[in-house]
């Protein structure tokens, strides 16, 4: 997956998140899921400047299929495009930083979501 690619899904993910925090009936899915997304937006943000910063700006952005409804489906599929951007050799160890902290928060807000009802 491409840098672009990648950044245009995790805001796709982001506004997923966004949507099914408002409309949960769960108050620990809604408290999960709100603290997921905000700091995604600024995580992706950071993520898209430091590559913009090493490869130039970026042109524009591919289209995105619109993620899971399910917040556990959303996450673990996030997860997987995680590790998977991961495991592509950008030669950038701040990218992985960034790519580290992003797999640390949704794995953790996973874990909320599956756990606290």
């Amino acid at each position: 997956m491409s840098c672009v690619q990648f950044i245009a899904e995790s805001f796709a993910v982001r506004t997923a998140a966004h949507c099914l925090h408002l409309t949960s009936t769960s108050f620990a899915q809604h408290q999960a899921l709100g603290e997921f997304y905000t700091p995604l937006t600024d995580l992706i943000d950071k993520y898209a400047e430091v590559y913009m910063g090493l490869e130039g700006r970026i042109a524009g952005f591919p289209a995105v299929t619109p993620p899971k409804t399910k917040p556990v489906d959303l996450l673990e599929d996030y997860l997987t495009s995680i590790k998977d951007e991961l495991s592509e050799d950008h030669g950038s160890e701040a990218l992985r930083n960034i790519l580290a902290e992003i797999e640390e928060l949704t794995a953790r807000t996973l874990y909320k979501v599956q756990t606290l009802k």
